[in-house]
């Protein structure tokens, strides 16, 4: 028996088994160290609550009252829903904004990545002025009023580049109810910033991981398809549900540029909502705030439920 043993025996003890270090739990935390995280997320929680959660419930109130400004206001149940249930307004507005969130996200969310991947293949010196010329700090607003009368058919830059440079037949852009939707979203793939946030996540990525790609024999779309777009893939999550967000509830743009016309070929469904409470239908613009409320979150759970996060999986 050493003396180690020896020593352990007279104490009365035992030796504790090995690893029991390692599962030693760290003390509770005191009380004041508690109050400090509480005053820390009160904060937050409040700013969350006031402007968040509480418009929210008070959404779902007025949407089963007739919301007058004046006057009772009475529990009128479910009037307001099959209102807008039954409207055909409401139909072509959902249309337009799904088909204005499809070339929104298919034309300024995912070109922006390839073209990022593939300025990350330009020398040092270029990505750095690429960078610069792709982020031109200009105003939504201002971009927005610039690209309108870009779009005049009669004496738009681009109605001069369709005719005098490229010889077509006078285009009628934002006055045709065929092609309103994609001019509308034409501009975003010039100035979308999120480009920039690909192009700063990719050069977060190990250099090693392409030199070992390449002397495996890896060509540029293998290091792209196995590195750089798996890299890229919890960025790219993150994007997507605020792309989703921002397509299904645009307004200002198209208020702007067309102002729903022509013939309400743009109305999404946020322009639909101002109209009724302009006149002065809040219950009814309530409860179709809430159909569109459900709407995007359905769409942000189907994403997070399909889309991989984890670049290793």
């Amino acid at each position: 028996m050493t003396l180690q043993q020896e020593a352990t025996e007279t104490a009365g003890g035992a030796e504790p088994p090995a690893g029991t270090e390692s599962q030693v739990r760290e003390p509770a935390p005191s009380r004041r160290r508690r109050l400090e995280r509480a005053l820390f997320v009160l904060p937050a929680f409040s700013f969350q609550l006031t402007w968040g959660w509480y418009p929210l419930l008070m959404a779902f109130v007025i949407s089963f009252t007739n919301a007058r400004v004046r006057g009772p206001i009475e529990f009128t149940g479910l009037e307001s829903y099959e209102r807008m249930w039954s409207d055909p307004l409401v139909a072509e507005a959902f249309r337009v904004t799904a088909i204005y969130a499809v070339l929104s996200i298919g034309l300024t969310f995912f070109i922006p990545i390839f073209v990022a991947i593939l300025l990350m293949e330009m020398p040092k010196r270029h990505i750095r002025w690429m960078m610069l010329l792709w982020f031109i700090p200009l105003s939504g607003i201002a971009s927005t009023l610039l690209f309108r009368y870009m779009f005049n058919a009669q004496y738009g830059l681009f109605q001069w580049i369709a005719t005098e440079v490229l010889g077509l037949e006078p285009q009628p852009f934002l006055n045709s109810s065929d092609q309103v939707l994609f001019w509308l979203v034409f501009p975003g793939i010039l100035f979308f910033g999120p480009g920039l946030i690909y192009m700063a996540t990719l050069q977060g990525i190990p250099a090693s991981y392409y030199e070992a790609a390449e002397i495996e024999g890896a060509g540029f779309w293998r290091k792209m398809w196995t590195i750089s777009l798996p890299r890229l893939r919890p960025v790219i999550s993150m994007l997507l549900i605020f792309a989703v967000i921002g397509s299904t509830q645009v307004f200002e743009y198209p208020m702007i540029m067309t102002g729903g016309g022509p013939g309400g070929a743009s109305r999404t469904v946020v322009m639909y909502l101002y109209e009724l409470l302009q006149n002065l239908r809040y219950a009814d613009a309530t409860a179709l705030g809430v159909f569109l409320f459900i709407g995007t979150m359905l769409l942000v759970i189907i994403q997070r439920r399909f889309f991989r996060e984890d670049p290793d999986a």
